[in-house]
């Protein structure tokens, strides 16, 4: 009878450490979860925003070109051009000391939010006829 009262007494302390033992998993296994659904969108939208970076500052290049096309005489400038709500930092320089003599370097900063890519073009200016042709296109490290 005595034992029978001990085990009575004992069976809840064995449950209860089993239910907190199981709650406790379970807890983790979502917390788990989470942290990594979590982590797999954060890299995800980071992909997305370099990818921005470099459209916009392929852009930029692109309207650096379209302006030295207009005009074979463009030698310097510095500007900002917005796409949506991301901008690049384009500069073009002619000659020396940024590019040999009729060339012209277009460097180009993509910012979209936190990430930034950089583009690096030389465009190559026929003073004769006038002809505007990409001698290279490259990214930068930043």
């Amino acid at each position: 009878m005595v034992k029978n009262r001990q085990l009575k007494t004992n069976g809840g302390v064995a449950a209860l450490t089993t239910i907190l033992m199981i709650g406790g998993i379970a807890v983790e296994i979502i917390i788990a979860v989470t942290a990594t659904s979590y982590l797999f969108v954060q890299s995800e939208f980071g992909s997305k925003l370099s990818s921005d970076a470099f459209l916009v500052a392929s852009a930029g290049v692109q309207d650096a070109t379209m302006r030295i096309v207009r005009d074979k005489s463009f030698t310097q400038s510095t500007t900002t051009l917005s796409v949506g709500s991301y901008s690049a930092d384009v500069s073009v320089c002619k000659d020396l000391p940024c590019a040999a003599l009729g060339k012209h370097k277009i460097l180009s900063v993509g910012k979209a939010q936190s990430r930034r890519r950089q583009l690096e073009a030389i465009l190559n200016v026929d003073s004769a006829t006038g002809e505007v042709r990409l001698e290279s296109l490259k990214e930068l490290s930043l």
